[in-house]
């Protein structure tokens, strides 16, 4: 038999959580979440308190978030398995607000987001639209318009990062990783990275950044990204040790102010399968410290 529990959040309505005697402990609550910026937070806190949770979204909402939940967090930390449901939905920071990132995931949270967009982060630190140090799920969900003033303008990851048929663009940073850093390991699938940036005078990585870790992209594009600080370069890809494999993918029409413009390795392991790294300027991977087996131009 279920039971309903609701939880008062003041005007902004009320949180309806379902829970079912029979349901196996591995199983999410779900949590049906009212328009409301403040709904949403509180419902991240129930997730958080009973364990993890499962968010059904107002379709078509946008979340606007006008103050941080603290350190620099638009929403409570995500510190348990959570997963957030959008149909078209967008979780947003206020124009007018003071600097703040979306989403922060603790090193035991697992956060899984479908069909939404998260934007207009804003960090003084690492990670404008999702800071990740433990497991992220992208599905069908767009980052974009976020900015970092350290590394990772839309995603800093040091954790798993998961992207499935999501989009990465339109993101700065000021260090490196416009559009995605990476010093964990990364897994991208029929994703797209596309006009990131990145500003500062030796920045790296327009569209990713990835440091010392594992980043594995399959069917996947890293398009029109820029570096363009006076010394940047490495404007599509970055990789500064660890190991990179593209397979069925390509990396194209990004520029960066010095050579490389498309990908860049230093230390990194390389391996392009069935990918197309062509049109970047001033060079596609002629220019880097390391050879991009594969690549030419």
């Amino acid at each position: 038999m279920e039971r309903i529990r609701r939880i008062g959040i003041g005007s902004a309505g009320a949180v309806m959580v379902a829970l079912t005697g029979a349901v196996p402990a591995a199983a999410q609550t779900a949590i049906v979440v009212p328009c409301s910026a403040s709904a949403l937070s509180a419902a991240i806190t129930t997730a958080n308190t009973s364990g993890g949770g499962h968010l059904l979204l107002a379709p078509g909402c946008t979340y606007t978030l006008t103050t941080p939940a603290g350190s620099g967090n638009g929403l409570p930390r995500i510190t348990t398995p959570i997963t957030i449901q959008g149909v078209g939905d967008t979780i947003t920071r206020s124009l007018t607000a003071v600097p703040f990132r979306i989403f922060d995931v603790g090193v035991s949270g697992d956060l899984t987001l479908s069909d939404l967009n998260v934007s207009g982060g804003d960090s003084t630190a690492n990670g404008g639209g999702i800071r990740n140090a433990g497991t992220v799920t992208l599905n069908a969900t767009t980052v974009k318009g976020n900015s970092a003033d350290g590394l990772g303008g839309g995603i800093s990851s040091s954790g798993w990062l998961n992207l499935a048929g999501s989009r990465v663009g339109l993101n700065s940073a000021e260090a490196g990783g416009g559009g995605i850093n990476n010093t964990g390991t990364a897994h991208l699938d029929t994703a797209n990275v596309d006009n990131n940036s990145v500003t500062a005078a030796r920045s790296q990585g327009g569209g990713v950044l990835t440091t010392g870790g594992t980043f594995v992209a399959a069917l996947s594009s890293i398009d029109s990204n820029a570096a363009i600080g006076s010394r940047a370069n490495g404007a599509g890809l970055a990789a500064v040790g660890g190991s990179v494999h593209l397979n069925g993918s390509t990396v194209t029409n990004n520029h960066a102010a010095t050579s490389p413009g498309g990908v860049l390795s230093n230390g990194a392991s390389v391996s392009l399968v069935l990918t197309g790294v062509f049109a970047n300027s001033p060079t596609n991977c002629v220019g880097s410290p390391d050879v991009v087996p594969g690549c030419a131009g």
